[in-house]
């Protein structure tokens, strides 16, 4: 996931990718901020938050967890025991960066659809390895960052919705593929394209080395997922019928309030002026693992909470009550509601018949 620090704004602003992170104008949210706080949800469905939550103080608790780490190996295990516990067959996609000399340790499972060995695959990814922190120049707090809501929530999620979607009510006629992704985070602090997304870049060359990415028909990743005032906001680098799926989804849910408000259309016009005005094409969205897979020709949508959550920018955003945890010592445990990992879970239940259908539709 693209990064951008408080400081580094001018320079966010130039990025050709233009993200979504960069919104920084000012008008009242007060009405959506208290409809998003009225909304029930959350829990109504058969993801279990709680379940959920288990896993993230499991991974937590093996402290930080950068790309490379001894912590991060152990996570690996964890989640492929976890796996195993469910019934399905994982499998170990590691190969050995050679410019940073780490093993890159990608985990996937399948389950089965109507044709397990050569029917079309919907993959559904979230990375688990956390930001590096230590030695950064940048990092001017204390205490660790323990990526509680980035790098521990969506990975929980994959495995509660691992153990619903092998039920027979939610069982799907295409393969799925569950995704834990490693090396998302860019190595150096500002997001440097070239150290960053190193596991879904590794992931999908073998995919196409080894001639299985034509089965895969769509990615659907879930990232920053957890925090206590939970959201799903609209990313302008996702393929527009899997959001269209995601909003008809939160509506059946009653969630509408919820997802795709932010960032606004008006910020969303500022943003691609800005970039014509610096000669860039208009375009805007977030720089995270789906472009991986879409750069290889794979449709894919991103579910993510980050609209303003970098904290230091108050003087520059909307007034806000969301909580401003990214990047911080703030996303711990402490940060999160087990009712925000059963809402990305069930929201993405909500949309698996469209989604099915998206997968068995392309040729």
């Amino acid at each position: 996931m693209s990064q951008f620090p408080a400081d580094e704004a001018s320079a966010l602003l130039a990025s050709p990718t233009m993200s979504v992170r960069t919104r920084t104008f000012r008008f009242p949210i007060l009405l959506l901020t208290a409809a998003l706080a009225a909304a029930c949800g959350g829990s109504r469905g058969p993801i279990d938050g709680d379940k959920a939550m288990a896993h993230v103080r499991a991974m937590v608790a093996f402290g930080p967890r950068p790309f490379g780490s001894a912590a991060l190996a152990k996570t690996t295990d964890y989640l492929e025991a976890e796996v195993k516990k469910l019934g399905l067959v994982p499998k170990r996609h590691e190969v050995l960066h050679e410019k940073e000399q780490k093993i890159i340790r990608n985990l996937y499972a399948q389950i089965d659809g109507d044709d397990p060995e050569k029917g079309p695959v919907l993959v559904i990814g979230a990375h688990y390895d956390t930001k590096v922190f230590e030695g950064c120049k940048e990092w001017t707090h204390s205490t660790p960052f323990l990526g509680a809501i980035d790098g521990g929530g969506a990975p929980a999620v994959l495995l509660e919705l691992g153990r619903v979607l092998q039920e027979p009510a939610h069982r799907a006629k295409c393969n799925v593929w569950l995704y834990w992704i490693d090396a998302e985070e860019s190595i150096d602090w500002t997001w440097n394209d070239e150290r960053a997304l190193l596991g879904s870049k590794a992931f999908c060359k073998m995919l196409s080395e080894t001639k299985q990415l034509s089965r895969i028909k769509a990615f659907v990743l879930l990232d920053l997922i957890g925090s206590k005032d939970w959201k799903i906001d609209k990313d302008g680098n996702s393929e527009a019928r899997l959001q269209d799926i995601v909003a008809r989804a939160a509506k059946a849910m009653g969630e509408e309030n919820r997802v795709q408000q932010f960032p606004t259309p008006l910020e969303i016009q500022r943003y691609k002026e800005y970039a014509r005005q610096q000669g860039k094409p208009e375009t805007w969205g977030i720089t995270d693992d789906h472009n991986t897979f879409t750069r290889y020709g794979v449709p894919s949508v991103l579910l993510i909470d980050f609209e303003r959550r970098i904290p230091g920018r108050a003087q520059e955003m909307p007034k806000t009550d969301f909580h401003q945890w990214w990047h911080t010592p703030e996303d711990n445990l402490d940060a999160m509601d087990p009712d925000a990992l059963a809402f990305a879970g069930n929201l993405v239940l909500q949309a698996m018949p469209e989604f099915q259908a998206f997968v068995l539709g392309r040729k």
